[in-house]
């Protein structure tokens, strides 16, 4: 289980690679930037397999 996300924190994902945290709303969910090769993503926090890498 990945730590407690907030918008603008930075994550790894293991297919997506690093993103940012645009949104995390109350239903297990978070919306990550990854960038132009992979763009937004909803993903399920516990499905998931991210790593939280630092926070702004």
């Amino acid at each position: 289980m990945v730590e407690r996300l907030d918008p603008g924190d930075v994550v790894e994902h293991g297919t997506f690679g690093i993103g940012t945290v645009l949104e995390v709303p109350d239903t297990g969910q978070v919306l990550v930037a990854f960038g132009p090769r992979y763009g937004e993503r909803r993903l399920l926090l516990r499905y998931a397999p991210m790593q939280k890498i630092s926070n702004f």
